[in-house]
């Protein structure tokens, strides 16, 4: 399928928002999922370690109540001194995790028996028993910690976790019950009742615990001595506070603080091959301990990452699939515009008739075909009619070139007009703003004077220009008659005013100059009036008349006046479509703009200065479209 179709265009944007809407959805389900999976697995690690305290529990509560009940029968009198080796003896026979039970009695409690007298049962193998009455100068018993500890506190007690080498050989923890007597009505202590229990079933209980597929539990004592661990050399060897020391770990510290406030919380950190890390610790009340269980931070997700996998597979077959699927439908369904691009094309290149293809379905297919019909019908009409508009206006334009000819045909254009006449200095310019315009200038020789003229016919296009061809005719007519400015004014006036049903009008400034003197007889039929620009660069424009235009009223009187131009002056016409040059922002050029430029251009030719003006007025119009006609005039008396 080809990438610039309609078909393939509407597939992508079908496909992407698919994608799009499946990456919104996915990035939704994969947070909740993940929140949700590590808050469940957080949970399922604080259940297994609640659960595994409580197995403990239920092994060293029934330890602690064995030295309780022998103290409580030691302080009744139910148990005499010659019977506590058989009760010894039942306890670690009836107890399979009891190693060892003794009753230590104070020094000389029993004077006949001396000052040392511990008796004790302990296992000898695997199920014998050996008892034995301990104490001497190398074991005085009651230096040691089980026996004063409890003795000094009054309360009973868990000693640390100790390898008992030579004996049980296993990992053992002792607990520490002191029992009292009663002399003249005061209690005294007499003595301590202890157990030993082997820690094999905490080892294998703890090594029993697995969360996800790598996390372990371990056991810390009271003091955060390793008792269980993954890593033997931990054991006995290695306190959590001795491990966050050498690795670094400062979360190990924190866990150790928590451990000893008999806290439980969840806690971050990393292993030691830097991965993340969850730690639960969580005390065992009984003993004071603490049990930590460790989940893997990476494995927490690894079923949702299967899960995401299958199910990205899942959507980019489902993809795939609707892509197929897509393709076929919307092919089948843009089938008819393929045709219909291949007779718009026939349609475009003139065949007009083009048959169009088939469409039964009753929907925008069918409502496009009727456009595609319609549109042949108006097309084969309008281009008909085109036809015969185009051959119209390019008559049109043809006869506008024609008059255009003719009407720039009819003002003077060759410059220097006069070559017989050195002294005399004479340039103008006009530039029509549509093919053909009203503006108007003139000059020729009546008699020994030269008889200069421009004028601005009211509108523009052919009306103007047909009432300009009509003045300057008429003008070249009376002035062969007449050598008074005034006169001749009279007589255009009479004969434009006559018939002129348009209302039609020409402001017109006519001059005679002789050319001897600089003399210049003059009348201004409400035109701009002239300028007068000294070499010296100083302008004064020629009084404004109150003398109306030409055309307008037939008994109209014009009055005529006189002013002498110096050798070395020049006179400057102009239409006011040079003062209302506008730009793009509709500035006009201005009569103040046309001052300075005049003044700036006091030393060039006539022709150098009409030149100056037009590239000055295109620098201010620009692209902007021309409004008006422009035409300007410049003569000058030379030395």
């Amino acid at each position: 399928m080809r990438k610039n179709t309609l078909s393939f265009r509407l597939i992508r944007h079908i496909v992407l928002f698919c994608a799009a809407l499946f990456v919104i959805c996915f990035g939704v389900y994969y947070s909740v999922a993940r929140k949700n999976l590590r808050q469940s697995t957080r949970q399922n690690a604080i259940q297994l370690a609640d659960n595994t305290v409580g197995r403990m529990e239920q092994i060293l509560r029934p330890a602690e109540k064995i030295p309780e009940n022998i103290a409580w029968m030691l302080e009744s009198g139910l148990i005499p001194k010659d019977s506590a080796l058989s009760v010894l003896t039942s306890v670690v026979r009836s107890n399979a995790n009891i190693y060892g039970a003794m009753i230590a009695f104070e020094p000389g409690f029993f004077p006949d028996k001396g000052r040392y007298y511990a008796p004790a049962a302990f296992m000898n193998g695997d199920s014998a028993i050996r008892t034995s009455v301990l104490g001497d100068q190398s074991y005085e018993y009651f230096y040691m910690d089980w026996y004063q500890i409890p003795g000094m506190s009054h309360i009973s007690y868990w000693s640390e976790p100790y390898y008992d080498e030579g004996g049980g050989n296993s990992l053992m923890t002792t607990y520490s019950v002191p029992f009292y007597t009663w002399e003249e009505g005061q209690k005294k202590f007499a003595g301590v009742v202890k157990v030993d229990l082997s820690l094999e079933w905490l080892t294998r209980m703890v090594s029993e615990v697995r969360i996800l597929k790598t996390g372990y539990a371990y056991v810390l004592s009271r003091s955060g001595v390793f008792v269980t661990h993954p890593e033997q050399r931990y054991i006995m060897n290695q306190s959590i506070f001795s491990v966050a020391e050498e690795l670094g770990r400062p979360e190990l510290r924190d866990m150790g603080r928590a451990m000893l406030a008999g806290e439980s919380l969840m806690i971050p950190g990393s292993n030691p091959e830097g991965e993340k890390i969850w730690t639960w610790i969580t005390p065992i009340p009984s003993s004071k301990w603490s049990l930590a269980v460790v989940l893997p931070h990476r494995e927490m997700y690894s079923s949702l990452r299967e899960m995401n996998l299958i199910l990205l597979l899942i959507v980019v077959a489902g993809l795939f699939l609707l892509s197929l699927y897509s393709i076929r439908v919307i092919e089948m369904l843009t089938r008819p515009l393929t045709q219909f691009a291949a007779s718009a094309r026939l349609i475009a290149s003139g065949q007009f008739h083009t048959p169009l293809p088939e469409v039964t379905t009753q929907d925008e297919m069918k409502e496009l075909h009727d456009s595609f019909a319609f549109m042949q019908k108006e097309l084969a009409t309008y281009i008909e009619h085109l036809k015969e508009t185009t051959s119209a206006k390019e008559k049109i334009e043809s006869e506008l070139r024609i008059a255009r000819e003719i009407q720039m045909g009819m003002i003077p254009h060759i410059f220097p007009p006069f070559p017989d006449l050195p002294q005399l200095g004479l340039y103008a310019m006009l530039k029509s703003a549509k093919e053909v315009g009203g503006d108007l200038y003139d000059f020729f020789m009546a008699g020994n004077k030269l008889c200069f003229a421009i004028g601005d016919v009211s509108g523009k296009g052919v009306p103007a220009s047909l009432f300009m061809a009509v003045t300057r005719t008429l003008l070249r007519s009376v002035a062969d008659k007449e050598h008074s400015p005034a006169n001749i004014i009279r007589s255009l006036n009479r004969s434009l005013t006559t018939s002129n049903d348009s209302s039609m009008f020409v402001t017109f400034f006519l001059g005679m100059m002789d050319i001897e003197t600089g003399q210049i007889d003059y009348a201004n039929a409400g035109h701009n009036p002239p300028v007068i620009l000294s070499p010296d660069g100083t302008i004064s424009w020629l009084p404004r008349t109150q003398n109306p235009p030409i055309g307008l009223f037939e008994d109209a009187d014009y009055a005529e006046a006189t002013f002498a131009i110096r050798p070395g002056d020049k006179l400057f016409l102009y239409t006011d479509g040079v003062t209302e040059a506008e730009n793009a922002s509709r500035e006009l050029f201005g009569e103040k703009r046309l001052s300075q430029e005049l003044s700036r251009c006091s030393r060039q030719t006539p022709k150098e200065l009409v030149s100056t003006l037009e590239t000055t007025l295109a620098g201010h119009v620009l692209d902007w479209p021309q409004s008006d006609d422009i035409t300007m005039m410049c003569m000058s008396l030379n030395e």
